[in-house]
């Protein structure tokens, strides 16, 4: 057996895989996107573009899509900033910072499942421990997972502080990596720490803060669980984004096909910022 075919066999097992659980599922979503497809009847009939027409019709839709955007801009503004303040911080030696870098871990290693259970009963209106403390100030007790203008941006604090420890470790990592001595250099030359952060450490870090950035795009767009398990896209669909807006479609009114548009909509979207992700902002080393 010659080589070129070899190779193809070994890579058999790995290109079956991908087939599997990426290729199929997608044609799968598209080919019932086409038909009137719901789950637990005959066989669909084949109807086009309908599916895709309905769901522009429905304004929740629509709203989801623009809640799923800003969703993840403030998301990506959270998840951005303060693991790279919070990395500074804490690039440091010694017993203090080595304790601090473990316990912020915790937030990342609970399931999403606790995280969504505890902060509903700390945030709970009536029993709740943060209201406890509101009203232990002669404050006025809050609802945060009720309230129309208030709930969307507290989950969007609570989902980026799940993210900020996997953020932060990320780019502690990337920090141990520049040299001291490039810093050594520029406090003899007069630089102050804001120079050396901007001359220094941005451009050292810059790749690592660049797959920061695509990852928490990428999750935030897809959060689902924790809307889910807190809100379920309320109160009056204030935090309906589109991965509830298709579960519901999908698991709560049965169709199928309608929700298979949207999630091939919402599969467009995500390749369409990547791939613009990855063109325009994407690291390039210099040339020598």
């Amino acid at each position: 057996m010659s080589s070129r075919y070899k190779g193809f066999l070994l890579l058999a097992p790995v290109i079956i895989l991908v087939i599997l659980i990426t290729v199929l599922p997608i044609a799968t979503m598209i080919i019932n996107s086409l038909k009137a497809t719901r789950f637990g009847f005959e066989e669909a009939p084949f109807i086009g573009l309908k599916n895709y027409f309905d769901i522009f019709k429905d304004e929740i839709y629509v709203d989801a899509i623009g809640k799923s955007f800003l969703w993840t801009f403030e998301n990506l503004i959270i998840q951005l900033t303060i693991p790279l303040f919070i990395a500074l911080l804490f690039n440091k030696e010694g017993v203090f910072y080595a304790i601090s870098k473990s316990l912020l871990l915790i937030p990342w290693v609970l399931p999403m499942v606790v995280i969504s259970i505890v902060w509903r009963w700390l945030l709970e209106p009536n029993v709740g421990f943060v209201n406890h403390l509101l009203t232990s100030m002669n404050l006025e007790p809050i609802n945060f997972l009720g309230s129309l203008n208030l709930t969307f941006h507290v989950l969007v604090l609570i989902n980026s502080w799940h993210f900020i420890p996997f953020g932060t470790i990320l780019m502690l990592a990337a920090l141990s990596t520049v040299p001291q001595s490039l810093y050594d250099a520029a406090k003899v030359d007069g630089a102050n720490a804001f120079q050396r952060f901007i001359y220094i450490t941005f451009p050292n870090i810059g790749r690592i803060i660049w797959f920061v950035g695509l990852l928490a795009f990428m999750w935030s767009f897809n959060a689902f669980d924790l809307i889910w398990l807190t809100t379920r896209g309320g109160p009056s669909n204030a935090t309906m984004t589109l991965p509830t807006y298709i579960y519901k479609l999908a698991f709560k009114m049965y169709n199928a096909g309608q929700s298979s548009a949207a999630a091939f909509i919402s599969t467009v979207i995500l390749i369409g910022i990547a791939t613009i992700y990855f063109v325009f902002f994407s690291p390039r080393s210099e040339e020598k």
